[in-house]
């Protein structure tokens, strides 16, 4: 590939997405850039993207004990299917970020959920390194 047609297929990418949906992608080692492509990917319910913002070895724990705790990418993109045949207006909304180093902490809002299930609140706090997702922790609601 020539060097004008990776600057026209990097240029016609970037038109087409977000920058942080790029960021995975292209190894961005800012923990809020990461965490928000991965937040972009799934709300267009891209579970491929989604699970490229995450290490192979991810953990994620509700810490709530309500769901079994995620080990893996692999398991990841199976417990994230869902998003594929998900309504389009199902989508999380961050109300709220905290950044402390590798530490992003996000309060989250779901929308588009079907009526009568209002719209619930979660924490979820990452942990990033070296540009992936390492870890996530769902505290207890209450």
């Amino acid at each position: 590939m020539s060097a004008v047609t990776r600057i026209l297929s990097v240029s016609i990418l970037a038109l087409l997405h977000p920058l942080s949906a790029l960021a995975c992608a292209n190894k961005s080692n800012d923990p809020a850039e990461v965490v928000q492509a991965q937040v972009d990917a799934y709300n267009a319910h891209d579970v491929a993207t989604f699970a490229s913002c995450y290490a192979d070895d991810v953990t994620v724990a509700d810490l709530g004990g309500k769901r079994p705790a995620i080990t893996g990418v692999v398991a990841l993109k199976r417990g994230y299917a869902f998003l594929a045949t998900a309504p389009k207006e199902f989508r999380v909304v961050i109300v709220q970020r905290v950044v402390n180093g590798p530490v992003v902490v996000d309060q989250e809002r779901l929308m588009g959920l079907p009526p009568g299930k209002g719209q619930p609140e979660a924490v979820a706090v990452y942990e990033v390194r070296d540009g992936k997702i390492r870890h996530v922790w769902f505290p207890p609601q209450s």
